[in-house]
């Protein structure tokens, strides 16, 4: 018998296709929900993809065929309405509720969502409506739902990426667009996802690992056998450090979006190039990298500007380690709103660690120094903050000078921990969080589980106070 209010989530839907005006998508959602806890409910909260990073644009939701308006109900998460029933949703009910709009993606805010003629993705683990489990000590209800259905609608010459199984293909109809399904276990699967495009593939072998890249136009055969040995190699060391994804071998793909990213690392808004400490062709320094990036799981969004840099060059090597740990924390378990700079840009960062220490003992100790000069360089640039906190109002330079630091208070637990013990803390939380949300007090559990250490003084420190210890920065910092 249910103890508290609450929902099962019984299926989804997902319907995703070029819209009518150019360089937008149509987002189409139906999720069946039963009523499984202890009372009626008036309302449900949901976050939804609002904002200008989606360029979300007539939105509806309809409950029962009934359109209703949501209300926001968070000032600190724009994303967050309640969506009010418009009779009391009954015990043991079934409910169907139909979200659907339009993204136009017209800001480079994220860079998680792009349309264009050629090709579109949608990269975001919190681009679909997300359900929120009702207040209550004994309440029920997940955001996953129990079984679930992507279809994709495109071109017949487009290749189409996506979590889980993908059926046959089906005919074009109108708009000459061929829907292709995915099934998804959600247990098992990753969050949706959706990578197409007129891409030409290049899959390429690495010690029985698989690297493959979508470009749009042919890559220069040496740079992308070097890039893949890299990737395979990067690769094997984050699932052998965060725990495997599935149970074949890894396998990475690189692929090329379809429109201009934002610059990830970039030093700060208003800054002009000749302000910025470092030198692009520094080795170490992903901070110069003049492109952006972002992540998918078990893959890398590049824009153009990258492989016209070099693909097999070192700052576009970090930046899609960078981007392959947030298959992770980023898509496999999500960060807590007041741990988004450690458990997102920290883990991230903390991933070039892991990859370098792969390549040997010195390449790590190297990594490390040179995120204490890209740490140094961005705090130059604008202060460092607290980092057990929701980064509303942080500026853009804030967030990355405080990931540095984030990165490296991992780098002193690993130190303090051993390496062992701190790879089975990430792998248990991964392990027992899969799907769900992470903070700094899971990673302060499991790391003092897996090392016997109690880490209050460590923990203190780095999350409160701004710059790295002195003893730190003697064992790492160059002379």
């Amino acid at each position: 018998m249910p103890l508290g209010p609450g929902y099962q989530f019984a299926g989804r839907q997902t319907e995703i296709r070029p819209a009518g005006e150019p360089g937008t998508l149509h987002v189409r959602v139906v999720d069946h929900l039963v009523n499984a806890g202890d009372r009626k409910l008036d309302s449900l909260e949901v976050r939804l993809p609002q904002g200008p990073a989606f360029g979300t644009r007539n939105l509806r939701v309809a409950v029962e065929g009934k359109e209703i308006q949501p209300q926001q109900s968070s000032t600190v998460d724009q994303r967050m309405m309640r969506a009010a029933f418009v009779s009391p949703w009954e015990q043991r009910q079934r409910s169907l509720i139909v979200t659907e709009w339009d993204l136009a993606p017209k800001s480079p805010a994220r860079g998680s969502v792009a349309a264009t003629a050629e090709g579109f993705y949608i990269a975001d683990e919190t681009a679909l409506p997300i359900w929120q489990t009702p207040p209550g000590i004994f309440s029920v209800g997940t955001p996953s739902p129990d079984r679930e259905l992507l279809t994709v609608f495109a071109p017949p010459d487009f290749r189409i990426l996506a979590p889980g199984k993908a059926l046959k293909r089906g005919k074009s109809g109108p708009g000459n667009l061929a829907p292709q399904s995915f099934r998804i276990r959600p247990d098992r699967d990753f969050l949706p996802y959706v990578i197409a495009g007129r891409y030409q593939e290049l899959p390429l072998r690495e010690r029985d690992d698989s690297v493959t890249f979508w470009t749009f136009r042919p890559l220069d055969p040496q740079a992308a056998k070097t890039a893949a040995a890299r990737m395979a190699s990067s690769m094997r060391a984050l699932s052998d450090y965060f725990g495997p994804l599935t149970n074949g071998k890894p396998s990475v793909h690189i692929v090329e979006s379809p429109a201009d990213m934002p610059i990830e690392f970039e030093g700060v808004e208003n800054v002009s190039p000749d302000e910025l400490p470092a030198s692009p062709t520094d080795p170490g320094a992903i901070a110069d990298s003049a492109h952006g990036a972002n992540s998918f799981p078990g893959g890398v969004l590049l824009d153009s500007r990258a492989f016209a840099q070099g693909i097999d060059g070192e700052a576009v090597l970090q930046l899609a380690e960078y981007e392959l740990t947030r298959t992770w924390f980023g898509w496999r378990v999500r960060s807590t709103p007041e741990a988004q700079i450690l458990m997102g840009r920290g883990v991230g960062l903390f991933g070039l660690v892991v990859a370098a220490e792969s390549r040997g003992p010195d390449e790590r100790t190297r990594m490390i120094a040179s995120l204490v000069e890209r740490y140094d360089r961005a705090r130059a640039i604008a202060p460092d903050r607290r980092l057990m906190e929701q980064p509303v109002g942080y500026s853009r330079a804030e967030r990355i000078s405080s990931g540095y630091r984030a990165a490296l208070l991992l780098v002193a637990l690993e130190d303090l921990c051993g390496h062992d013990a701190l790879r089975q803390a990430f792998r248990n939380i991964v392990r027992s969080r899969s799907g769900d949300e992470a903070g700094y007090q899971e990673l302060r559990a499991a790391a003092e589980s897996a090392s016997g250490r109690n880490l209050a003084d460590v923990f203190r420190r780095w999350l409160n106070q701004p710059g790295i210890p002195d003893e730190f920065r003697a064992r790492y910092g160059r002379n």
